[in-house]
C-alpha cells in the first residue's frame, strides 16, 4: 500500500508540473508572474532574480523541444513513466559505463545529452562545465536525472559514456566519431530526429 501511495505522489508531481507549465506556456506570462515556483521546478532555488538569463531561454527552447518531438517522431524523450521514482543518476541496475570509457563518473567535456538536435538546453554553463538545474525537481523527476534509461536515447545524443545492461555488445564499441557539433555522422545516419 505504502508503495502505491508514493507512486501515486509522484505521479501527481509530475501531473501538476506539467499542468502548471502548460498554463505558463499558453499565457505567456504566467511562468513570468510565478516565477519563485518557475525557478524552484528547474534551479531549486526560489530567488527567481538570479536566473533570469537561463530562465528566459526556457521558453524557446521547449517549444523547439516539443516540436522536434512530435513532429520528427523523438517521443522517446517522453518515456518517463508518471508514477517511477525521481532519480538523480541512471539507474545502476540498467545503465553501466562503457568499458572505453576513461572519465570516470565524470563525462569529461560531453554535453550532447544538453543539446538535443543542436538545440543547446539553456541550463547548460559552459563556465562552469556543469547544470544550472542539476538536481532540480526538473532534473529529478524527468529525463535528465535518469539518463540514460533508453537505449534509443544513448544512439540519439550519441553517448560514449553510458551502455544498457541489456544492450550486448554496445559496451564493448569504440567510441563513434565525434564532429565537433556535439552530434556525430552515425548518430545522424541512426536518427530522424536531429
Amino acid at each position: 500500500m505504502h508503495e502505491k501511495l508514493q507512486a501515486f505522489r509522484w505521479a501527481l508531481a509530475r501531473i501538476v508540473f506539467i499542468i502548471y507549465i502548460v498554463f505558463s506556456v499558453t499565457t505567456l506570462i504566467g511562468g513570468f508572474l510565478t516565477a519563485p515556483l518557475m525557478t524552484w521546478y528547474f534551479f531549486d532555488d526560489w530567488r527567481f532574480w538570479r536566473h533570469w538569463r537561463a530562465g528566459l531561454g526556457l521558453l524557446p527552447h521547449g517549444l523547439r523541444l516539443t516540436a522536434m518531438m512530435l513532429g520528427q517522431g523523438c517521443t522517446f524523450m517522453f518515456s518517463v513513466p508518471l508514477a517511477s521514482p525521481p532519480r538523480s543518476r541512471p539507474d545502476p541496475s540498467i545503465a553501466i559505463f562503457r568499458v572505453d570509457w576513461q572519465h570516470g563518473h565524470s563525462c569529461g567535456d560531453c554535453s550532447n545529452c544538453c543539446k538535443p538536435g543542436g538545440n543547446v538546453c539553456p541550463l547548460l554553463d559552459n563556465e562552469q562545465q556543469g547544470c544550472l538545474g542539476y538536481n532540480s525537481f526538473y532534473w529529478r523527476y524527468f529525463n535528465c536525472g535518469r539518463y540514460p534509461s533508453l537505449e534509443k536515447e544513448i544512439h540519439y545524443y550519441d553517448c560514449s559514456k553510458w551502455t544498457l545492461r541489456t544492450s550486448g555488445q554496445a559496451g564493448a564499441a569504440a567510441p563513434a566519431f565525434n564532429s565537433g557539433l556535439g552530434v556525430s555522422v552515425e548518430a545522424v545516419q541512426r536518427n530522424k530526429c536531429l
